[in-house]
Order: C-alpha cells, then structure tokens, then sequence
C-alpha cells in the first residue's frame, strides 16, 4: 500500500532509463544508486527500470519495491523484506536467520529496490547496524540491489553505479518539463500564454515534482492568477490535496525531509547558500573568505550535499531553485554581519582579479549573480562608491543605473532635490543606454515627484504623464499605475480632490488588477487623507483604518503605521485630542520598532501641534524641539522647517511677536527655500502676515499676505490661496471695514466650497456671522453663525461648533439677553473643558465675568474672573490674565474700593507693559485716573490721564484719546 503507482505521464528520462535497465541486466550483480534531491523523480526512475522487459525477464517478478521512508530502522526493513519475499515465520529462529535462510537457498536473481533509503542510513540509530545488514546482503552473489536517496553516495562499503553523468539526476530539460505540463493541464492555455509558462517553468528549475504540482494549480486557475499565486507564495502553493501532506504531494515536505537530517552548525550555511543565486563557487577557496564568522564549514559542506540540499558541479555548490526559495522563506540570514562579510569578501574579489583580464572573463560568469544580489540589497540601505565602481568593472551598466536611481532615490528621501534630480537624470540616461525603457521611465516618475516636493505641480504633471506615457508603451501596468497614483498625490497638493480622488482610485484597481496589494492599500490611504483634508472626518478614519488592515494583512508596518498616524491626527483635527495623543504615541512606537525614525519624527510633531492647540505651550515647544532633533539626525530639512513654522507659531499664540517672526523667517529662507519648497515658503510668509495682523501692522500684513496669496496661486496651491484671502478678510474686519471684509471672506468660502473644504467653509461662515455682530446685525448673525454650527457638527469639528456657541452668546450679551448669552456661554465651557481647551474655557470664564458685571453681579463676576485668570496664566497667556486683572479692577471701583482697585489696575498696566500691549496699559492709566478724580485728587488724576492720552495718540487710538481729553475737561471744570 505504501508503494507509489507508477506515474502514467513522464518525460525526458528515456536516456537513464535505458541506461539503468541496460546495467541491471547486463551485470550478474548490480549496485545501482539513483542519487540526487528530493522532488528530482528517484522513485518514478526506479519503478520504470523495473518495468522494462529486459528487466522483468532477468528477474522474472523476483523485483521487490520497498519504500524505506516507513522503515526506521533494520529490524522494521527486514520484517518488510520477509513479507515481500513471503517467508513464513519459523519457529525458534529470528527473522534476520530467516532472511538469510532464504537467501542461501534460493540462488535465482533477485533485485531489492530500496526506495528512499536516506530514512535509514541517517537515522538517529546510527550506520553500524544496517551498514552490517547491507554488507550480508552484498555476500549474496544473486541479489542485485537498486537504492534511491538523497546524497552524492551510494550507502555502505561498495562501488555503486551512479546513474547519470553528474553528481545525481538533473532536472527536466526544459521541452520535456514543458511536455509534462501541457500533458496533465491540456488545452487549456493559448500560444501566446506559452511564453510564461515557460518562464515559470526555469524558475522552478523543471523539477519534475514542482511541475506536477504546479500544472495541478494550472488546471483550475487562470495563468495570471497562477502566476500572482506564484509570485506570493513561492513553494507554499506546490502541493495537493488537504490535511497531511507528503514528499509526494508538498514540495515543501520533500526539502523539509532533508533539511530535518542536518546538524545545528549546517542550518546558518544552508541560510547563506539559498541566498546565493550562483551558489559558492569554487567553495573550497572561498568559503572561508566569504564566511570567516561561521565554525565547521567543511563539515556543514558534507552534510548539506548528503542531504542533496545542495549539489557539486565542478568544485562549485549550489542549490535548486525550490530549495532556494523554501529556505530562504523558512531560514533567512539573520545577521547583518554576514550580508556585510559578503559584501566586502566581493569587493575585495573583484579588486584582485580587475587587472586580470582573462582570469576576470572566465571567473565573473560563476559570480555574476550573486554580486548583483548582495550589492543590490546594500545599495538599499547604505550605497557606496564601491558599489558603483564594482558594477562599471564588471561592465553591469545596469548595475551602474540602478545605483544612480538608488542614490538619487536617497537624496530624494533627505530633501536633497538638486542632487537628487542630477542623480536620477544620469540614471535615466544610463537606462536609455542599454535600452531599459522600464528603468528610464522610473527614473522619469520619480524626478516628477521630486518636482511635486518642491510644489512644482505643473513640471511635477508634466514628467509624471510623460512616465506614465513610456510605461503605457511598453506594456507595464505597475508602471502606470504607480503613475497614477503620484498624479493623484500631485492632485492631492494641489486641493484638486476631485481629480485626485479619481486618480488614486483609478491607480488602486490598476494595482488591485496586478495583485499589488501594496499598492492598492496606499492609495487607499491617500485617498483616506484627502476624505482628511476635507474635513470628512468619519469617511477618513474608516478609509484609514481599511488601509492599515490591508498593510497589516502584507506585513507592511510602516504602512499600518503611517495610517495609525493619520488616524490620530484625524481625531486631532476633531479636537479629539486624548484619542488623537494616544494614537500617535503608538503610531510613534511602532515606527520605532521598525527602526523608521522619520516616522517617529513626524509623529512627535504631531504631538507637539496637539499641546498647541490646547494651550499647553511648554509641553508643546519640548515635543517639537525633540522632533526638530530627530529629523536632523535623519536629514529631514522639510521636517525641521516644519517645527521650526510651529515653534514660530506657538511664539506668535503667546504674543511674542519678535521670536515669532525670526523663528518663521529662518523656516522660510533658511529651511523651504533652501530645498525648494515653495509651498513651505508660502505657508510661512501667509504666517507672518498673520503676526503682523495681530500687531495692528495692517499695512505689512496685507503686504505679506498679498505676496502668499500669489505664489499659493504660482504653485496651484488653492487651499493656501483661500486661507490668505480669509485672512485678509480678518483685517478688514478688524478695520471696521466691514463691506470689503464681507467680499473677501465671501470668496474665499466660495474657493473652500469649490476644492471640498469644508472645514475652511465653515470658518468663514462663522467670521462672516461675527462682522454681521459688529454691524449690529443681530438677525443676520445668529443666522449665519447657527449655519457655521451646523457645519462643524457635521464634520465633526467639536472646537468650531463650540466656538459657534461662544460667538452666539456674544450676539445675545450686546443685545442685553443675559440669561441666554449665560446659558449658551455655559455650554461652550462645557464643550471646550470636554476637548481639554484651556484658551477658551478661560475665555468662556471672562466673558461670564463679564455678563455677571454688567448685570451688577460684582462677587460672582470676580469670582468667574480670577478663575479665568488662574487658568490664563497656567497657560501662559498673561496679555489675557491681564485683561481680567483690569476687569476685576473695575469692579472694585464701581464698588468704591478705591484702594483695591487702583492696586489692581496697577498690577494690570504692569502686565500690560511686560506683553508690550500698549492699548490695555493705557485703558489702566485712564482708569487710575478716574479713580483719583473721585477720590478729589485732581493733580494726580489729571497726571494719569494725559498719560493715557498720550499712549492712546501713540498707537492711533483716537476713541480712547478722545474719551480722556473729555475726562481731563472735566476735572479743570471742577477745580
């Protein structure tokens, strides 16, 4: 039962058959050794020697077939050959007594066919005993033996006949590998498909168990999907049936048989050797050079080709390519140290036999694949010029081009676009050169998103197209949807959602269609983080989270990663900051654990944006600097330009004007421009114009901003274009004129609401409902205001739909509706505390202050007040800690606490000198003054109140200069 049936299809092996029937018949004692690995076709030899006539007659059915591989041991092969032989049990006598009996009388020739006979003679019970047995049955002249293993030798102290000219049996040739194919699938593919069947069947190296397998796959699969499965799988997909699998039925099982016979020592050589596509020439010479780190290596040798885990071809060893894949899946190098060792025992090789000409001919054939491996791995992670001066000696000008694009790849990555462009279009040449039109036109792609990181969108489309245009040519649907999938990010830069949508999904069934899932899993992720930049909140997190699963699903975690990172700054964008903080932390952990530090970086970063928003400035300027530190030791310029702008912007948040503005310059000119990025440049200056807008500098501001607003435009950038245009807006608004603030901000939620964003939109709502206020259009700006709620609420923006509330209360306290302003002033507060925004639940506290004053509520106003100072100054807002102090100052005065008051308007001048607020120092030098004249101390009055008036002339407030000439007046009046 546990003999196989003889195979009914079979191929390429008339030759060895011939030959093996023609020694078994013509010698009176036969030792005949099929030798070679698993897989190869030992047995199926085996049973067709035995079917052959001549064969049968010599033996006539005295050939018995036993499959050693269920035989562990002597006494288990005797007792099989008893039955085989039908020997009846004797009493008194053991069964070896017996087998030897039988033998001695029965002299006519018999031929045991030990099958698989590698089980026994490796063992765990040792050679001595079956090394014995096997040395009795060669006493007997009449027994001819045929023995199939794995190994370069027949067993036991005799000259076996080794079928074959090599050191085992070969595999198929290649019409005779096709032959088997065809014969078990059939009909079912076209010609013009033959052609990878063939390339399918090389790389399988026409192992006849392989192809068996294979062509049971091909049976009821589609080619491409054949070929997808193959390219995943490797020899994970060469088996059949369910449950056990066998040598028989798994190809995995047969190499695993012989892998599970090695000692320790071998396994790390085994790792190395199916690394080396050419395997270790001349190992005798080399091996101790390429692998001074491993013991035992000639040992390990012996043992590997015992086991014809690999085999020896003219001092050269070298393994299958099945045999290659399974370990190299199964028993990678682990250490780095040993890629190195390789790497530097190639380049010191290749240094020794440079000047030699004919030694350097006839020996880089041996070596050719592997230096393209080894070199082509450490160009990944660190190139060398040796790595260049190797392939040009050995004239791989493919080798020379593939560097160049590796190298200005890296430049690439460190935002070294100069250098990166002079490098890819050198590699683009060298491509051209040698006619690879694939390799050209990658080269091509990357050089447009070299120009898409610069913000040059309209270069960035153009040379993208025009790879996408050669890879069309050529018939490569990787390349063009690579390509698609970069105009979709150009798309993305540029706030053209729609195209990029379109693109990005058109580039993810492209890649889907190839089996790419790479690929398709990021643009899943891009298109996630347009749904992001459109405020589309909840559509951006399922898309992300999609997209981490797939990677997860391929083992990609840098891409599960970069969504987990997505992620969290989805949920910071809805002022969601515990989930957004927690989520980044692990986004942070995971880049950290693959060793990706640019990651890391950005993830800090992020943080740091998250402590900003929520007022916490300290924390946030330490995660940044950090950050900043991180992407200088990975050589992201782009990434410490980034800090440095949201350093800038918190100096700008604690109205240090000064440090702001050179943190935000140096940003501009020393960092984006330096690496060519318009957009980072533009982003800046729109920043400075913001700084120069919270001065009252309205002039410098419109100039600034006028100036982004045009290269936003230069570059295609619309998003940034609309926010200059909403902050111009902000300035008219804050001129009191509020005609031309109503039309600015008017286009520019009319350019948000045409790129998708609704975030922007809802902003500008919200701005626009507040000049209304201003306007005392109290209707128009509940109006407006209400809508803005409601589109926040509908992205799920928590902040802006908080800040509705607060805006709306203020419409409600100037129209005297106390009660209501108090009632929805209360909610914001509960919705600010809820996102941990310290800024405007201090502000929710002020105006609540407020309202309780103007009601003549002093104890709970000042009790609302010195709250909202407390938590000002927490966070370190001392212009607002001071506006409460002259608040509560006030009240003391409307109390005639005469005393107190001025005490603490005086605190709140001093405050407002130190934040450089001319305008609230002045308003507490007119307060003191008021404060002295109703006290009778009309010089001291008098004394403050010119200097208010002068202050207020100062910094152009006329109102306020106006107001204390009228006081003045009145103390001469009543002096």
């Amino acid at each position: 039962q546990a003999t196989p049936a003889v195979p009914r299809i079979f191929f390429g092996r008339d030759l060895l058959i011939k030959e093996g029937a023609d020694y078994v018949t013509n010698n009176a004692q036969a030792f005949l050794a099929i030798l070679g690995p698993g897989g190869i076709g030992k047995t199926a030899l085996a049973q067709k020697i035995i079917g052959i006539e001549a064969v049968k007659e010599k033996f006539e059915k005295r050939c018995y077939f036993m499959p050693c591989d269920i035989l562990p041991n002597v006494a288990s092969l005797i007792q099989g050959m008893l039955q085989c032989l039908k020997i009846p049990a004797q009493e008194g006598k053991s069964q070896g007594e017996m087998l030897n009996d039988y033998l001695q009388f029965n002299d006519r020739h018999t031929l045991l066919v030990l099958d698989n006979f590698e089980t026994l003679w490796y063992s765990k019970g040792g050679r001595a005993r079956i090394q014995t047995f096997l040395e009795k049955l060669f006493n007997f002249k009449h027994v001819s033996i045929l023995v199939t293993m794995r190994g370069p030798d027949g067993p036991g102290n005799v000259e076996w006949y080794k079928l074959g000219t090599g050191p085992g049996i070969p595999p198929l040739p290649a019409d005779a590998a096709r032959n088997m194919f065809f014969s078990i699938v059939g009909n079912k593919f076209d010609v013009s498909e033959k052609t990878e069947i063939d390339k399918l069947l090389k790389e399988l190296d026409y192992v006849p168990l392989a192809i068996r397998l294979v062509a049971q796959r091909a049976k009821s699969s589609p080619l491409k999907s054949l070929l997808r499965m193959w390219k995943e799988g490797k020899t994970s997909i060469l088996k059949e049936g369910k449950g056990d699998f066998s040598r028989l039925t798994s190809v995995e099982c047969s190499i695993q048989l012989s892998v599970n016979l090695l000692g320790e020592d071998a396994h790390d050589l085994l790792s190395v050797i199916s690394f080396l596509p050419n395997g270790i020439p001349m190992w005798v010479d080399n091996l101790r050079k390429m692998l001074p780190n491993l013991e035992n290596l000639d040992i390990s040798v012996a043992e590997l080709l015992d086991c014809s885990l690999v085999s020896s071809n003219g001092g050269n060893i070298y393994m299958l390519a099945s045999t290659r894949e399974y370990i190299q899946k199964k028993q990678p190098i682990e250490s780095d140290e040993t890629i190195v060792l390789l790497e530097r025992f190639y380049i010191e090789w290749m240094r020794g036999i440079v000047d030699n000409e004919s030694k350097m001919n006839e020996e880089l054939h041996s070596h050719i694949l592997n230096i393209r491996k080894i070199l082509n791995m450490r160009i990944g992670k660190i190139l060398k010029q040796e790595h260049i001066e190797v392939f040009r000696e050995i004239g791989d000008q493919q080798g020379v081009a593939q560097c160049l694009q590796s190298l200005g790849n890296i430049h690439k990555l460190q935002n070294r676009y100069i250098e990166a462009t002079e490098m890819l279009s050198k590699a683009k040449n060298q491509f051209e050169v040698i006619f690879d039109q694939i390799g050209a036109a990658q080269c091509l792609r990357s050089i447009g998103t070299i120009h898409l990181m610069q913000n040059r969108y309209s270069e960035a489309t153009e040379i993208v197209s025009m790879a996408k245009s050669q890879f069309e040519e050529i018939g490569s649907q990787q390349g063009v949807a690579q390509c698609l999938q970069s105009l979709g990010d150009i798309y993305r830069m540029q706030a053209k959602y729609i195209e990029a949508t379109k693109m990005l999904s058109k580039a993810k069934t492209q890649f889907e269609e190839t089996g790419d899932q790479l690929g398709a899993a990021q643009c899943l992720q891009n298109i996630g983080e347009i749904h992001l930049m459109q405020s589309r909140y909840i559509e951006a997190t399922e898309l992300l989270s999609k997209a981490k699963s797939h990677f997860e699903k391929i083992g990609d975690q840098q891409g599960a990663a970069q969504c987990l990172r997505s992620i969290g700054v989805t949920h910071q964008m809805q002022s969601r900051y515990i989930e957004a903080t927690e989520m980044l932390t692990k986004a942070k952990s995971q880049f950290e654990q693959i060793g990706d530090q640019l990651g890391a970086a950005q993830c800090l970063n992020h943080i740091g944006n998250i402590y900003e928003m929520q007022n916490r400035y300290i924390e946030a300027a330490e995660m940044l600097l950090k950050a900043k530190s991180q992407f200088e030791k990975t050589g992201s310029q782009l990434g410490v330009a980034q800090c440095l702008t949201s350093i800038g912007n918190i100096h700008r948040m604690q109205n240090r004007y000064t440090e702001a503005t050179e943190m935000l310059s140096k940003a501009k000119s020393h960092q984006f421009e330096q690496i060519g990025s318009q957009l980072g440049a533009a982003q800046c200056l729109k920043n400075l114009g913001d700084i120069h807008m919270v001065q009252g500098r309205d002039i410098e501001a419109t100039e600034m901003l006028l100036k982004a607003q045009v290269q936003f435009k230069e570059i295609g950038h619309k998003l940034g274009a609309a926010q200059c245009l909403q902050s111009l807006g902000d300035i008219h608004q804050m001129q009191n004129r509020y005609i031309e603030a109503t039309e600015k901000l008017s286009k520019a939620k009319t350019q948000f609401e045409e790129i998708d964003d609704l975030l922007g939109a809802a902003q500008c709502l919200r701005r626009l409902g507040d000049i209304y206020w201003m306007q005392g259009k109290y209707i128009e700006a509940t109006e407006m205001v209400s809508m803005a709620k409601i589109q926040f609420e509908e992205i799920g923006h928590q902040l802006g739909a908080a800040q509705c509330l607060k805006s709306l209360a203020d419409i409600f306290q100037v129209q005297g509706r106390y009660v209501e302003a108090i009632k929805l002033l209360s909610k914001a507060k509960s919705q600010f505390e809820k996102i941990d925004h310290q800024l405007e639940t201090a502000q929710c506290l002020q105006n609540l202050g407020d309202i309780h004053q103007m009601q003549g509520r002093y104890i709970e106003a000042t009790e609302m007040l010195s709250m909202a100072k407390t938590q000002f100054e927490q966070i370190n807002y001392q212009l607002e800690a001071a506006q409460c102090l002259k608040s509560i100052g006030n009240i003391y005065q409307m109390q005639n606490r005469y005393m107190e008051a001025t005490e603490m308007l005086s605190k709140a001048k001093g405050q407002f000198d130190k934040t450089g607020s001319q305008l609230g120092a002045a308003q507490c030098l007119g307060s003191i003054g008021d404060i002295h004249q109703m006290q009778g101390r009309y010089i001291e009055a008098t004394e403050m109140l010119s200097q208010a008036k002068s202050q207020f002339e100062e910094i152009g407030y006329q109102l306020g200069a106006a107001q204390c000439l009228r006081r003045l007046g009145d103390i001469h009046r009543m002096q």
